[in-house]
């Protein structure tokens, strides 16, 4: 089984996964007290569920990017685990990646070649990532990470699109700062996915899928064995 963790934002979340089923999820909204919590909510989760850590073969953790604190202090809970639990493997696993995961399956029923994860800074800047899904004879992993996680002023998004020179493509936007895009809705082909932030259970689908398949993936940013936190730097804006 595979536990996962997901605390990029105001949130906490687990889900419980065996292979690719869902055994069961739970999420909080969580303030300061993320240090004090994080271990006992794991334990109850796991009783709850009739399960043991002998039971767990990976612990997926979303690595951000996205609240320094928390993601430090989710990734210390699973490295923790882990060393009273030598049996049990770590995954890191890119956030963005995992709400482009989220909206895989509704950007393939409508056709729609890309996808644009978004976290909140809560600065009033956004976190956000380009995916391009791949074509259905195409095998690894079902999208391409076309570029970076880059760190935006929302109001830069529009000329994101432009740069990418997507703005006359269909594109799935999922994550937070949606309320921008309201106005440039009309010049775009953009859908918009209200309904999913980042949250442990596509984390644990991410995580599954790389698993099952047994894929290769070398890329610390998206995916990596030492959990290591995903930051990202804001760079100076010249006007």
């Amino acid at each position: 089984m595979i536990i996962s963790i997901e605390s990029s934002t105001s949130s906490l979340s687990l889900a419980l996964l065996n292979r690719e089923k869902i055994i069961n999820q739970f999420s909080i909204s969580i303030k300061n007290e993320l240090s004090e919590i994080i271990v006992p909510t794991i334990k109850n989760f796991l009783v709850k569920n009739t399960v043991t850590l002998n039971d767990i073969y990976t612990i997926a953790i979303g690595c951000g990017p996205g609240s320094f604190t928390s993601i430090r202090t989710i990734i210390s809970a699973a490295k923790g685990i882990k060393k009273a639990k030598d049996h049990i493997g770590n995954l890191g696993v890119n956030s963005l990646a995992g709400l482009a995961m989220s909206v895989l399956e509704e950007a393939k029923e409508h056709n729609i070649k890309y996808i644009i994860s978004s976290i909140d800074t809560k600065r009033g800047d956004a976190f956000i990532q380009l995916f391009k899904l791949k074509s259905k004879n195409q095998v690894s992993f079902p999208f391409l990470f076309c570029n970076d996680i880059q760190p935006i002023n929302i109001e830069d998004l529009y000329t994101y699109i432009l740069k990418n020179k997507i703005e006359r493509e269909e594109i799935l936007f999922v994550g937070h700062n949606y309320e921008f895009l309201k106005n440039k809705i009309n010049n775009l082909k953009i859908s918009i996915n209200l309904d999913q932030t980042p949250n442990a259970i596509w984390i644990g689908k991410f995580a599954t899928y790389f698993i099952n398949n047994n894929i290769k993936f070398n890329n610390s940013k998206i995916l990596n064995h030492k959990l290591e936190p995903i930051y990202v730097r804001f760079p100076e804006i010249n006007k």
